[in-house]
């Protein structure tokens, strides 16, 4: 118990230190932490709305289709995975026109961490880490060629409630939300989010014997999103 209770320290300190330091929107991918050894693997859509970028770069949008996979290390640790396709959208802005890239590769990763546990009340702590990347196709524009892709990166703390097949659950979150792109194979730049502090909010449903989920979250202030998710724990 007391090594348990020194890794789930050390983790906890080491997520709200990266935070601090550079923070870095993504899912949440929920409060699910699958038992240890254990895979939940489902299927989830990303719909990022609106997202403004500092220094007049106007506002990005994405929408994003992934299969998902957790492994439940322990039942207090999760590593999340995802694999699939998203686009990107650019506003048009003081210094570049409107982009809309097409549909390409996306990806990616995360771990959650169960800080706290309290049964009786049914409401639980949750801290985590979660990066998604998406590499759309290249777009042409006036003759130029415009190449990109974008990192989206969050760091959160979740305080969850559980009603025997229904969890609702409410935190706050560091992020940002990246682009770089490249102008005729060249001039390559990166330009940041404008808000990095925002607001989670969602609701789970469990069915069969709480082995399917249904996941839906909201996200707000840094950003306008909005996430669903449908999952079945093996």
């Amino acid at each position: 118990m007391i090594a348990k209770n020194l890794v789930i320290a050390v983790l906890f300190l080491t997520v709200t230190l990266a935070g601090l330091a550079e923070l870095t929107a993504a899912p949440s991918n929920g409060t699910r932490f699958p038992p240890a050894r254990k895979v939940e693997l489902g299927y989830e859509y990303n719909a990022m709305f609106e997202r403004p970028l500092d220094r007049s770069y106007g506002e990005l949008k994405t929408q994003d289709h992934f299969y998902t996979v957790s492994f439940g290390v322990s039942d207090w640790f999760s590593l999340d995975g995802k694999i699939g396709i998203g686009d990107v959208t650019a506003s048009a802005n003081d210094h570049l026109p409107r982009l809309e890239y097409n549909t390409g590769f996306a990806g990616g990763y995360g771990f959650r961490i169960k800080a706290f546990d309290y049964k009786r009340w049914g409401i639980r702590l949750i801290t985590g880490f979660q990066h998604i990347s998406v590499h759309p196709q290249d777009r042409s524009a006036d003759d130029d060629k415009y190449e990109c892709f974008l990192d989206d990166w969050q760091v959160s703390g979740i305080v969850a409630k559980d009603w025997r097949s229904v969890t609702a659950y409410v935190g706050m979150k560091g992020s940002d939300c990246e682009i770089v792109y490249k102008l005729n194979k060249h001039d390559k730049k990166r330009r940041y989010s404008k808000e990095h502090l925002g607001l989670i909010t969602g609701l789970e449903l469990y069915f069969f014997d709480n082995k399917a989920r249904v996941n839906l979250e909201g996200r707000f202030f840094d950003e306008t999103a909005l996430s669903a998710a449908v999952s079945y724990l093996f």
